[in-house]
């Protein structure tokens, strides 16, 4: 009987130690998680401020919020489409696309800066192909902000989880269900507690991820250049007669110049 007891004993002791496991297991990979979630977050502010830098870029050569919406009309698109500038630096050219006249030197550039824009907002959104330095012939993508969003609802979803269903009271309450002699001792005591278990719970809880609090610009992708060329030349033709000097000066720095 005794040897049933030790047995009893050892197997009580390897499952509690088996739980303890997994549960400061799965906190430690928690913990892992939103460190490297962290590090995505800044792999990807550089891609966002180049969105802006491209947003900067396309507003200065539409020389004002007023005709910047007017643009956007022309072209069929929701002026909300073209992000805010949020004071970045603009893109600069080392030199101006070539054109035989002014007016077409101002309409390339428009065109540049528009399809420089439409692919920042790709590359924000979806990320852009590069060559692995450390694996010759394999392709990575970039950190963009779907993998981001995706990344943030996988660990939000293992937080409630350990939050909710594997709570450290929880697991205090398989442990003790597993001794029925202190369990017995407890009621005939009228039940026994060991602190505020609300309070333990809430110290140990993990913090969803807040990807809201970023305040990462909410975007959408911008027709190809192909499909708004024609609408895009026709604006650009009446901006450059109706404001010919504020054009070439917006074309100046566009160039560095």
């Amino acid at each position: 009987m005794s040897d049933l007891s030790d047995f009893a004993d050892q197997l009580q002791m390897g499952v509690i130690s088996d739980m303890a496991e997994s549960y400061f297991g799965d906190r430690k990979e928690l913990d892992y998680a939103l460190e490297a979630f962290m590090g995505m977050i800044k792999e990807f502010l550089p891609v966002v401020e180049h969105l802006f830098q491209a947003a900067s870029t396309l507003r200065l050569l539409l020389l004002d919020e007023a005709t910047a919406d007017a643009f956007c009309v022309g072209l069929g698109l929701d002026p909300a489409r073209i992000p805010p500038e949020e004071g970045a630096d603009i893109l600069v050219w080392k030199s101006a696309p070539f054109a035989l006249t002014a007016k077409g030197r101002y309409t390339a550039c428009v065109q540049a800066a528009y399809q420089g824009l439409h692919e920042a907002i790709r590359e924000y959104l979806h990320g852009r192909y590069y060559n692995d330095p450390k694996r010759p012939g394999r392709k990575r993508v970039t950190m963009h902000y779907k993998r981001l969003a995706e990344i943030a609802g996988i660990i939000n979803e293992k937080i409630r989880k350990a939050n909710c269903e594997r709570s450290l009271s929880s697991v205090l309450r398989e442990v003790k269900s597993m001794d029925p002699v202190r369990m017995e001792k407890e009621e005939m005591f009228g039940g026994v507690t060991y602190g505020d278990h609300a309070e333990r719970d809430a110290d140990m809880c993990f913090v969803p991820i807040d990807l809201d609090g970023y305040r990462f610009p909410e975007v959408e992708e911008l027709p190809p250049l192909n499909e708004v060329r024609p609408a895009l030349k026709r604006f650009c033709a009446r901006v450059y007669a109706e404001r010919r000097d504020a054009a070439r000066a917006a074309v100046d720095r566009f160039c560095g110049r």
